[in-house]
């Protein structure tokens, strides 16, 4: 059984470190979206609305790191590569490149480029994505960080 409130406790520890700038509401309602299996038009429009509240316009850069379960590295690094090989195929994805720290062979960090907001909710929107969020659940250590960069210079 899940431990909501101390999950929910992790989540907010794990955004103060990164310094992400996101409300405890945020968080709650990002909860209740990863309880949903499949992307609905409702779920879509939740994700547009809490990508309006926090993430910057123009193009994005979203660097998210992934702790492997021991034992299961092979099968989070397969699963995140076909991940950034159907990412490449979505318009408005301007990069999508997966990292393994040698120093630390668990951890993989995710480099993606977005042309903007909306490239971002169609690819949070697409099959391959939630597909991904299913697939990549038992193979975690520990939750997903994910940190947006806003492009500063043209």
């Amino acid at each position: 059984m899940i431990n909501e409130p101390r999950l929910l406790a992790e989540l907010d520890a794990a955004v103060a470190s990164v310094g992400f700038p996101v409300s405890g509401q945020a968080i709650e309602q990002a909860w209740d979206l990863t309880e949903e299996a499949t992307p609905s038009e409702a779920f879509q429009e939740r994700v547009r609305r809490a990508i309006g509240e926090v993430v910057p316009a123009g193009e994005l850069l979203l660097l998210v790191t992934l702790r492997a379960r021991r034992g299961r590295e092979h099968d989070l690094v397969e699963a995140s590569e076909a991940f950034v090989s159907a990412s490449l195929q979505m318009p408005g994805v301007l990069g999508s490149t997966l990292y393994r720290s040698p120093a630390d062979p668990m951890m993989l960090t995710l480099a993606e480029r977005f042309a903007g907001r909306q490239a971002l909710e169609q690819h949070m929107a697409a099959d391959y994505f939630g597909r991904f969020q299913r697939i990549q659940g038992p193979l975690l250590a520990a939750p997903v960080e994910a940190i947006f960069y806003q492009r500063t210079v043209s």
